[in-house]
């Protein structure tokens, strides 16, 4: 799609609920909002693929997943890299593909609608990215084998996701009205320890087919991690400035840099 004024028109009239992604001068897709990148998120997956990526990331593979309106996926392919982004709901995906074509980048920036739960591409990653998922499941462990089913030996797992708070951190955490007293199943004969949190499914960043997700302690992360083959697990820091501790502890959040053994 060459960049002319029926284009513009067409991305100025898509209404973009999530990511501000800039396409030209005095252009963006959310104006008045915050630019992805200028996010402290985005900036620590960027710090990632220059810490664990060898080599650079330029000409390897990626894929985002739940990628929404294309946001990170973009900022993937700024980086160099050639990425899938995989997202369920359609007009989301309507949004992705204005995105990619404005930019021309067909070959380079791919979307797939899929259930991340029923994607399977033909080849693995060289980084894969689970950034606002992994806590919008009813299976979480589960999926984290799928994760290190599709990250390629050696390869980048970034992971950016709400953590079960402990019952010390509970009372200050903005989503304790949505969350369950702690319950505990078996995963593969490992104990997870988990709260269940009730979805509001009328947002569109909600989940997909499930009213209740389950976020899991800190501890059965881990663990799941290193069993799906990531064999160093990195908790990434530094992005988001003085107080970034209690930050971290109201919105119950984490973020990862995993790299699956070679």
């Amino acid at each position: 799609m060459p960049q002319d004024a029926p284009a513009r028109a067409r991305l100025c009239a898509a209404k973009f609920v999530a990511h501000n992604i800039p396409l030209a001068p005095g252009l963006c897709t959310r104006p008045g909002e915050p630019l992805i990148g200028e996010s402290p998120r985005t900036k620590a997956i960027h710090d990632a693929l220059r810490l664990f990526v060898p080599g650079g990331a330029g000409g390897k593979t990626a894929v985002d997943l739940g990628c929404l309106e294309g946001g990170l996926t973009y900022e993937l392919w700024r980086a160099g890299l050639r990425v899938v982004g995989v997202e369920a709901r359609e007009d989301n995906l309507e949004r992705c593909l204005l995105v990619r074509d404005w930019f021309d980048a067909a070959g380079a920036m791919e979307f797939v609608r899929s259930d991340v739960r029923e994607f399977r591409p033909g080849a693995a990653f060289d980084v894969v990215l689970c950034s606002g998922l992994l806590y919008h499941l009813d299976d979480p462990a589960g999926y984290i084998g799928e994760l290190g089913r599709l990250a390629a030996p050696g390869g980048l797992l970034y992971l950016d996701t709400h953590v079960a708070p402990e019952d010390a951190d509970l009372p200050e955490c903005n989503f304790r009205a949505a969350l369950s007293p702690w319950k505990t199943r078996l995963h593969e004969g490992l104990a997870i320890r988990y709260r269940e949190y009730a979805e509001d499914i009328t947002k569109p960043e909600s989940s997909v087919g499930n009213p209740v997700s389950l976020w899991m302690d800190i501890a059965s992360h881990v663990e799941l991690l290193q069993r799906a083959g990531f064999s160093r697990v990195f908790e990434m820091h530094g992005w988001f400035g003085a107080g970034e501790m209690d930050l971290k502890r109201r919105f119950a959040r984490h973020y990862w840099a995993c790299i699956k053994q070679a």
